[in-house]
């Protein structure tokens, strides 16, 4: 899923805990940018392979394909390691332990869920300041009610 997913289903998903009563909307934004950064690993591996820092390259390639850059923090071991910080900050801090449990486990159920059950196919190709996304219909549609959601929840 690109960045905006990222972002919109995980502030969605904090939104919903200030309505449950949890915590306040700042904490809801905070949840949604750690859904968001949670993916800085992918640049920050393609900086370790490439010994680039262009930005708009490494998000290029990774759109197109030529780049598969995810560390550890996408795969169990990094699931682990972060349900331990996860763990230890409920003991310490609540709004960190909020931001950072809602912020990443958004994130990947993102990741690892098979959400297009409607089989929607096809792709359309966004280009915008040199940045290029070959997004999926799927993740438009999903954009589109996301944003509905994060809408209804802040009125």
């Amino acid at each position: 899923m690109y960045p905006q997913t990222h972002f919109l289903f995980s502030w969605l998903v904090g939104l919903i805990f200030v309505k449950l009563g949890f915590f306040n909307y700042k904490i809801a934004l905070f949840v949604g940018l750690i859904g968001l950064f949670v993916d800085i690993d992918h640049y920050i591996k393609f900086v370790f392979s490439k010994g680039d820092f262009n930005l708009k390259d490494a998000f290029n390639r990774m759109a197109r394909g030529v780049f598969s850059g995810r560390s550890f923090i996408h795969h169990w071991i990094g699931f682990v390691i972060i349900t331990l910080i996860v763990v230890f900050l409920y003991l310490f801090n609540k709004n960190l332990f909020w931001i950072l449990s809602l912020g990443y486990y958004s994130h990947i159920f993102l990741d690892y869920a098979h959400l297009n059950v409607l089989k929607i196919k096809g792709k359309l190709i966004i280009k915008e300041f040199g940045f290029v996304e070959k997004v999926d219909k799927f993740e438009i549609l999903f954009d589109i009610f996301l944003v509905i959601g994060v809408v209804l929840f802040i009125l």
